[in-house]
């Protein structure tokens, strides 16, 4: 029974051992008056803490604030360092974690809005602060790039006589303005007509090999005839690309007709 109660002592000093003490009756208060503050707070040494404030608006485009809070004084400023441009409403301070030895802060923004074109991507941003304040490390180091979208477009026009002269040439004129509108070499255009014939004026790679793709317009003249249309679009996507088409028409969804 004596051996008993001495491996039940030993246990219980043993979890008692791996707990920790929280001071209830007076914690240290840390208060500021921006939207968003003590979302994240991430401990950086023994005299004071970092909090975000991710809803805090700063500044134009400029979403995201940190604070450093000391327990001697139990006050907060702001952590100032140069946010770049490109960080549009990053969201910072949304996570935060450190180091110690070295003092080391690591705090993130994952809202950046990054514009390509008509389309607004949302992107990451952190940066790695040391004990003392600028410089930093920024992660990634450079602004992310628009993503590349390449494109292949067949344009398949109805050339028959069910098409009067002046529409046939306002369809030309359609064609002309979308090429003028995408550049090579990530975007190739093809064209065909239709009627009850079916010809090809220019492949992918004629458009590639061509000083001027442009001017392969001016030749194109109204076939005449019947109007087999349903014809014509099977031929265009079960022979042109195939035949003419590149590789990346097979790779990826950006192939249109």
């Amino acid at each position: 029974m004596n051996c008993t109660w001495k491996a039940l002592l030993l246990l219980t000093a043993f979890v008692s051992s791996l707990g920790f003490n929280l001071d209830t009756e007076k914690p240290t208060h840390f208060h500021m008056d921006v939207s968003g503050f003590g979302y994240s707070v991430a401990q950086y040494d023994d005299t004071w803490v970092v909090v975000g404030a991710p809803k805090e608006i700063r500044a134009t485009n400029q979403m995201g604030g940190l604070y450093r809070c000391a327990y001697d004084v139990e006050k907060c400023e702001p952590v100032h360092f140069q946010v770049p441009p490109e960080a549009v409403n990053m969201s910072l301070g949304l996570s935060l974690t450190a180091a110690s030895n070295p003092s080391r802060l690591l705090a993130c923004g994952p809202t950046v809005h990054h514009t390509c074109r008509e389309n607004i991507y949302l992107t990451g941003l952190c940066f790695l602060l040391g004990s003392s304040n600028p410089p930093y490390q920024r992660f990634p180091t450079a602004p992310q790039e628009c993503p590349r979208q390449d494109q292949d477009i067949v344009f398949l026009i109805d050339g028959s006589g069910s098409i009067s002269s002046r529409d046939f040439q306002t369809m030309l004129k359609f064609v002309e303005t979308v090429m003028r509108q995408f550049h090579r070499p990530r975007t190739q255009f093809s064209l065909m007509q239709f009627s009850h014939q079916f010809l090809t004026h220019f492949t992918f790679n004629d458009f590639v090999s061509a000083v001027n793709p442009l001017s392969r317009l001016n030749s194109v003249r109204q076939l005449g005839g019947f109007t087999y249309t349903a014809t014509a679009i099977k031929r265009a996507i079960t022979i042109h690309c195939p035949k003419w088409g590149s590789e990346r028409c097979h790779q990826s969804p950006h192939c249109h007709y």
